[in-house]
């Protein structure tokens, strides 16, 4: 799959988009159509993809925020209006959603789109100063790639989740200072071949 490439997604990527958040999530933590439409329009320079072969193997939605210490809780709902809680000029990138392909999991390609994305929106946006972004506490490999690229727990999202029982469960909030990220996402970013758009 050394053929991938990473672009900004575009309003024709959204079936795509929509295959992989289902191939990705369970029915319960799904977000809509309708979210991911509101974000390709709120906030396009978030919204990146692995395309390759007439096809996307993955994707990564972000919003630009506001910071705010502590980060605020409310914001995270799923299913949020980013028109809402999106601002262009805003210092930090809310990575409000990603999926590789299953097919890819274990090939390092989580990694690349993630820090790939990263690099070209901090490229893009000279300003901004941190990434933030919530996950299940048993997201492992989700975990790895973030805490690699330098993301460290500040807090949760108390009742994110539900385990298959029922119980609630919270949203573990990570976050990175690009001070602190700089250097692994160029790494990572000189990884990905670019594409033309």
């Amino acid at each position: 799959m050394e053929h991938l490439q990473l672009r900004q997604a575009k309003p024709c990527d959204l079936a795509e988009i929509m295959r992989l958040e289902r191939a990705g999530f369970a029915a319960a933590i799904q977000e809509t159509e309708a979210t991911f439409a509101e974000r390709l329009a709120a906030g396009g320079d978030g919204c990146w993809v692995l395309a390759g072969g007439g096809r996307l193997y993955g994707y990564l939605c972000a919003e630009f925020w506001r910071y705010e210490e502590p980060a605020p809780v409310a914001n995270f709902a799923r299913d949020h209006s980013a028109a809402g809680t999106h601002c262009a000029d805003g210092e930090e990138i809310y990575v409000s959603s990603m999926v590789v392909d299953p097919v890819l999991r274990g090939t390092g390609w989580g990694s690349r789109l993630f820090n790939g994305a990263l690099a070209a929106m901090r490229e893009r946006h000279r300003h901004l100063r941190s990434a933030i972004l919530i996950v299940h506490p048993e997201w492992q490999g989700a975990r790895h790639i973030y805490r690699s690229a330098g993301f460290q727990e500040i807090g949760e999202v108390p009742a994110y989740f539900a385990d298959p029982d029922g119980a609630p469960r919270a949203a573990i909030i990570m976050r990175s200072m690009y001070a602190c990220i700089g250097a692994q996402l160029k790494e990572h970013a000189a990884k990905i071949a670019p594409c033309a758009s």
